[in-house]
């Protein structure tokens, strides 16, 4: 059984079972379709531990040994990146809390083997800065995020597109989704107290000329119809500018079959309470990313780079001494005295120092 585990048909076999498994893994996508890829790299993983237990492979290049480890354990990392991954969306308005509810999180993924572990994270949304060269050509985003540090206190930072907020290997980076967040307060009839919320437009300025939204109204089954209807140029192709929000705007509001228009401090009347357009504000895009084997991916790709590379170190070094060697020895036998390499450099047993020559005609006869 450990012949056959060992040997190169077994090997090719591997090879096949895996290729299959990956075609099925993108083609068709079946439920815990990760096995038909963990279980033929882990065949090859045995067959290589045998062969070198039972074939003795590799047995006096510690170099390539050490490379081949060196896969393997790449092999396996990436295998449990994706048993333990998480990927996820979250939206926070300017000055919103992130509490670590995992039901703020949109179109997340997860490994089998991931157990969430954003419960004590809390943070919140500072606002932002974006740049945009002309064209209308998005610059780097700078966010600012306050960070609930516990015991310590709280402390501010700056995270983007490729800086993120690191929180134990979860990583928070900023998005090109962001966009205008129109802020309403809503007293009920009978209340004392008025709740506070915003609604997140679609993205801009991808979607400049959808900026409308069909909500509905907390504690409520009131659902209305809100767009935002700007009344300045804020995008101008012609100059670098920066995300801003417009200084003058309307909100467009349908409720049944009323239209209205609001500026910052209106408000409606309604059956079940009075709605008021508080202000314009932003909202911006993160997306959440979380595998603890990437620093141990890099680490055990640079250690089989440096195997190989000593591998080829010393496969070229023992090429260039066999050359050196060759060009000092004659093709049968060690160097001659008069420095002329002959066919052979033994001596007749009748001739002392003999120097080597060419060798002689048949047609020759030696003299007597």
């Amino acid at each position: 059984m450990i012949a056959v585990l060992a040997s190169n048909r077994f090997t090719l076999l591997s090879l096949l079972v895996l290729a299959t498994g990956i075609l099925i893994y993108y083609l068709f996508a079946p439920p815990g379709r990760l096995w038909f890829i963990v279980i033929p790299s882990l065949l090859l993983i045995a067959n290589f531990l045998f062969a070198i237990a039972k074939r003795g492979i590799l047995k006096n290049n510690w170099p390539l040994m050490v490379f081949h480890f060196a896969l393997i354990m790449l092999v396996m990392l990436i295998l449990l990146g994706q048993m333990s991954f998480f990927q996820g969306t979250l939206e926070l308005g300017e000055n919103e809390v992130f509490g670590g509810d995992q039901r703020q999180l949109d179109n997340v993924r997860n490994g089998p083997w991931h157990r969430y572990a954003l419960g004590d994270a809390k943070f919140s949304n500072l606002g932002f800065r974006i740049n945009y060269h002309t064209g209308i050509k998005r610059d780097r985003t700078v966010n600012r995020i306050s960070v609930d540090s516990g015991a310590a206190g709280r402390r501010v930072v700056e995270i983007g597109d490729h800086v993120p907020l690191v929180i134990g290997h979860y990583r928070f980076y900023t998005t090109h989704n962001k966009g205008y967040a129109p802020v309403f307060e809503w007293l009920p009839s009978g209340a004392d107290t008025a709740l506070t919320g915003s609604i997140h437009l679609p993205a801009y300025p991808i979607n400049e000329y959808r900026q409308a939204l069909d909500w509905r109204i907390p504690g409520t089954d009131r659902r209305l119809w809100t767009m935002l209807k700007i009344d300045e140029n804020v995008l101008p192709e012609g100059r670098s500018f920066e995300f801003s929000i417009p200084r003058y705007h309307r909100i467009i509001v349908r409720v049944d079959d009323q239209r209205y228009e609001m500026k910052p401090g209106d408000r409606i009347r309604l059956a079940d309470g009075v709605l008021r357009y508080r202000e314009l504000s932003t909202w911006m895009g993160y997306k959440i990313d979380y595998d603890w084997t990437r620093p141990w991916l890099l680490a055990s790709a640079i250690f089989g780079l440096m195997a190989l590379f000593v591998h080829y170190i010393f496969k070229f070094s023992l090429l260039r001494l066999n050359r050196l060697q060759g060009k000092l020895l004659p093709r049968h036998g060690v160097p001659c005295r008069n420095g002329n390499p002959g066919r052979s450099t033994t001596p007749p047993a009748n001739v002392l120092n003999a120097d080597c020559a060419a060798p002689q005609s048949r047609r020759s006869r030696p003299t007597l």
